[in-house]
């Protein structure tokens, strides 16, 4: 092994000095060299081709314990090797070329050609640095992760590439915001929004405790054992003591918009929760202030449909981080209820100031226009919705008979196939309420808080069901929520670490 304590490394016309052991100790490419115990392992000088000043000197900076940006200050004393260009250099020295680029005399052409995190990137791989390019993966901001995911897919370096694929996914709004993640190919958007949905299918409640802590509570429900466990998340004051909100999942993120304070004023705030990060952000505010809405997801934007004593409808794409309005309700609707179906959204059941609605009207994002879709021989109000493919499901609400004029409070669950315009009654019970009902879709089943009416509950107890959409049965889920108030039920990915 060479007994030499330092190193020449000729790049084009410069030279640079560094310690023997330090390029033993963090180059793979080093390493091999020095304890090949082969005539080169000998030589004081080595040759490197094909690689930039700015990217080797960062390099070498990581190698001798300096930073990897050049310093202000001319006298460095954290980095350990010597740029000695133009001194006197050996004549017997070991040549390498790093094979992803032309060899080059002078290196001066190429710095321009390259950026700051390739050159880097290119080294490091080049030169075998992992602990560099273990540290460019904590490193990772929203500045750099799409250069850092470009170059390392070009260097073959997968972890480093698999770590920014996953920091843009974790920050995916964020990402959608910036011009040049929306100018980079669609495929990579798909990507990332696939790596976004990898993890673990949960069932979340987002509630308001009767008494006590004047906050929010995030549970999740552990399928396995039973039970709800808070999830760690610290909740914007702006959103406690509020009610009449409207709440959907949007790609992966929770968001909760609108509503009214106790003392009766309606807001246009709206919050969002990213499972990812565990934490809650404040969104764009909605130019209107409504309550008693739905907002649904549609084909990758937000819509707030309608309101108390509202029928105009606005909408958020994450791209521009805006709030626009779009064609309004044909009338003004209160305890209706609407989802969203294979691009469209459906607005069922309510009271229009002409009385009862029994249309049920559909709005086509592309043409921006409502439409009535169907007319239902029953009248529904105060119901949830939820869609699988072209099939509507409402739950729940306050169902009137067209012919016998008789209503029924029940919790039922009735499907409208959108496609064929045929409804179904799926189940019935009379002895649970399907007013203030929460549901959502979740994996197999359609999941729903209710509440028992039975005379010795007095309506207070709450019950926990699963309506198995391919079997038609209805099941009693174990350990039913606490008691609490504006609860909303969600399905999420959440990271397999918690």
């Amino acid at each position: 092994m060479s007994s030499l304590p330092t190193v020449q490394i000729l790049l084009g016309s410069r030279c640079y000095l560094v310690p023997r052991d330090q390029l033993i100790s963090q180059s793979g490419f080093f390493q091999a060299l020095y304890r090949s115990g082969m005539r080169e392992s000998h030589g004081e000088v080595v040759k490197l081709h094909g690689l930039s000043p700015e990217g080797l000197e960062g390099v070498l900076r990581h190698i001798t314990g300096g930073p990897l940006q050049e310093s202000d200050s001319q006298d460095d004393s954290d980095c350990c090797f010597q740029d000695i260009s133009g001194e006197s250099i050996c004549n017997d020295y070991v040549e390498a070329e790093c094979e992803s680029e032309q060899d080059v005399s002078d290196c001066s052409s190429k710095t321009m050609s390259l950026g700051p995190l390739q050159a880097l990137v290119e080294t490091a791989s080049f030169l075998q640095v992992q602990g560099l390019l273990t540290l460019l993966q904590s490193s990772l901001s929203l500045d750099n992760c799409l250069e850092l995911l470009e170059v390392s897919q070009v260097h073959g370096q997968w972890d480093l590439a698999s770590a920014s694929l996953h920091f843009m996914a974790t920050n995916y709004h964020s990402m959608l915001k910036r011009p040049d993640f929306q100018e980079s190919p669609e495929l990579l958007h798909d990507h990332v929004l696939q790596e976004r949905l990898c993890g673990v299918p949960a069932l979340l409640l987002l509630c308001q405790p009767l008494q006590g802590l004047d906050t929010w509570q995030l549970l999740r429900y552990q399928e396995a054992g039973g039970g709800w466990h808070s999830l760690p998340c610290e909740v914007p004051q702006s959103m406690v003591k509020v009610q009449g909100y409207g709440a959907t999942t949007l790609h992966n993120y929770i968001f909760v918009a609108g509503g009214r304070r106790e003392n009766g004023q309606e807001i246009g705030a709206v919050h969002s929760y990213n499972p990812s990060t565990g934490c809650w952000t404040q969104e764009a505010s909605m130019n209107q202030k409504r309550c008693n809405f739905r907002l649904l997801a549609v084909c990758g934007a937000l819509y707030a449909v309608g309101g108390q004593s509202l029928a105009n409808m606005e909408c958020y794409l994450p791209t521009q981080d805006v709030w626009t309005p779009v064609a309004p309700l044909p009338e003004t609707l209160i305890e209706f209820s609407a989802c969203e179906s294979q691009g469209k959204i459906y607005v069922v059941g309510g009271y229009t100031p002409r009385g009862r609605n029994l249309s049920i009207l559909r709005y086509s994002p592309l043409e921006d226009e409502w439409s009535v879709f169907d007319v239902c021989k029953q009248h529904v109000r105060k119901q949830q919705m939820v869609s699988l493919e072209e099939t509507l499901f409402t739950v729940g609400g306050c169902v009137r008979d067209g012919q016998s004029g008789q209503s029924e409070d029940s919790l039922s669950v009735r499907s409208y196939n959108t496609t064929a315009r045929t409804w179904s009654c799926l189940k019935v019970n009379t002895s649970k309420s399907g007013l203030s009902v929460s549901c959502t879709l979740h994996n197999d089943g359609i999941y729903i808080l209710s509440r028992d009416v039975s005379p010795s509950t007095v309506g207070r107890h709450r019950i926990f069901l699963k309506y198995n959409v391919f079997s038609e049965t209805c099941e009693y889920v174990r350990s039913p929520p606490s008691e609490g108030k504006n609860m909303q039920l969600f399905s999420l990915y959440l990271p397999h670490v918690l």
